[in-house]
């Protein structure tokens, strides 16, 4: 072996260890940017050479710049989002609406109902009494006030989700912008043979922030590049082109943002072709909706949670407007009225229940012209604990009707709140383990640094050393 060998061996010795030295040095400046992922030199030796009838070795050289990364763990975080992000959403709305069926903190409906029907009983006690027809009007006045303003609750809480879809689909369809565009980027470097590491990090964590706004599936190219499809199968982000995810009022029910996607090739939104996925965005599972992320638990929060129970609040209300309707027209003021209707029968709605405007006599107490008579009053009363209401779920009474409605309120936020609460310990988990698998240790990165930099100073030794040699050989020339 010449000394030129010698000069040549040394020097790609202190070029690797140098290039080792500079990704150490990255891996250290990036201890805590979010995302990014070990990057660690992969060593290998140049080829062989045959130097007086002996093998001998060249030199070292860097085969790749390795990054510490794990595809099916990526994928898990990624699913993990998603499923945290719609149970967030889920137990926060039904957190806002817990207060309004909490019976135990404030006088609720329950003891509004309790109340208008006992100043019924009151009234059966002295059916002539012009206090007692006073305070009926006024209970039932609280009622319906009352009525309206849990429906008022409910519907603030369907307002704020469906405005929530306004910065949810904005939010998508700007990660879906910069991964195009890290797309190309990738793209663009492997062709030219770059190392893409920093770019692979950066679509890992555009596709994390996708997925906790919705539910997604992905595909790695050989490419590098990332293709994102919506779980009902549309298409989100192909290559370097992506698709705009936007809401629009529905021309039907104005209240209701309806989810719209345009096609890919980044076309302007609210083009005419564009599809609405309202209905699909999530696929389904077993035939049912299935979406997830945030904006599948706000779609969940308006379009179910909030109707699920508004509908049983108004199951109530109507029940109630016409069952006491009902008896009060079979009955008889003081003044000799009958027929009169207790409730307005129009509004048969938790947001529309209202009185219908009587006078005090015309109260139907009694079940005759006599003024004196109670047996309508009672009747009334009675109301509150009837069995044979006609509910959906079967014959109940209101209070029971009511309490179980209650229950299954505070059940739901239990249920939500220790979903979430799983969902939070599971990514936490998830975060760890990729941490360990990819995350920089400082004390790790601090020995490789010392390691390269003792190899570097070693190599620089051979090249003084052989310096020196070729200056003796020169000398002996001379």
């Amino acid at each position: 072996m010449s000394i030129i060998n010698l000069f040549d061996i040394a020097s790609s010795g202190v070029t690797a260890q140098r290039q080792a030295m500079e990704v150490t040095g990255e891996n250290i400046a990036n201890v805590n940017t979010p995302g990014y992922s070990r990057q660690e030199v992969v060593m290998e030796n140049r080829p062989v050479t045959t130097s007086s009838g002996f093998a001998l070795g060249s030199g070292v050289a860097i085969q790749t710049v390795r990054r510490s990364y794990d595809g099916m763990l990526q994928q898990q975080i990624v699913d993990g989002n998603s499923t945290y992000q719609q149970s967030l959403a889920r137990q926060s709305a039904l957190e806002q609406i817990e207060p309004s069926f909490n019976e135990l903190a404030s006088d609720g409906l329950g003891k509004a109902l309790d109340n208008f029907f006992g100043a019924w009983q009151d009234l059966s006690t002295n059916p002539q009494g012009t206090a007692e027809r006073q305070a009926l009007l006024s209970r039932s006045q609280i009622l319906t006030d009352t009525f309206h303003q849990v429906s008022n609750s409910l519907a603030s809480v369907a307002k704020s989700a469906n405005d929530n879809l306004v910065g949810i689909t904005a939010d998508v369809t700007d990660n879906a912008r910069n991964l195009a565009l890290v797309n190309t980027q990738i793209i663009a470097t492997q062709a030219v043979g770059g190392n893409p590491n920093e770019l692979l990090d950066q679509r890992d964590l555009l596709l994390q922030k996708i997925s906790e706004k919705v539910g997604i599936t992905t595909t790695l190219q050989a490419d590098g590049s990332a293709t994102v499809k919506l779980k009902g199968g549309e298409e989100l982000v192909s290559g370097t082109k992506y698709a705009t995810l936007y809401t629009s009022a529905d021309a039907a029910v104005p209240s209701a943002n309806e989810i719209r996607l345009s096609g890919l090739g980044n076309p302007p939104a609210k083009a005419a072709g564009d599809l609405d996925i309202s209905t699909t965005v999530g696929g389904t599972v077993g035939g049912v909706p299935n979406s997830l992320g945030k904006l599948g638990g706000t779609l969940a929060v308006r379009d179910t949670i909030v109707k699920d129970y508004r509908d049983k609040l108004d199951e109530i209300a109507s029940q109630l407007v016409s069952t006491v309707n009902a008896q009060h027209r079979a009955g008889y003021g003081i003044d000799g009225t009958t027929g009169n209707n207790f409730f307005d029968p129009a509004g048969t709605t938790s947001a529309t229940i209202s009185s219908a405007s009587l006078v005090a006599a015309k109260i139907a107490a009694g079940t005759g012209s006599n003024t004196g008579d109670n047996l309508n009053a009672l009747k009334l009363a009675a109301i509150q604990n009837k069995t044979d209401i006609a509910f959906s779920t079967g014959g109940a009474s209101f209070d029971g009707f009511y309490n179980s409605l209650v229950s299954t309120v505070g059940i739901e936020t239990q249920g939500a709140q220790q979903v979430t609460a799983q969902g939070t310990a599971f990514l936490k988990q998830l975060n760890t383990l990729r941490s360990s698998n990819s995350g920089v240790s400082l004390d790790e990165e601090l020995v490789n640094l010392t390691k390269y930099q003792r190899a570097f100073q070693g190599s620089a030794k051979v090249i003084s050393a052989a310096t020196d040699m070729l200056d003796i050989v020169m000398g002996l020339v001379r």
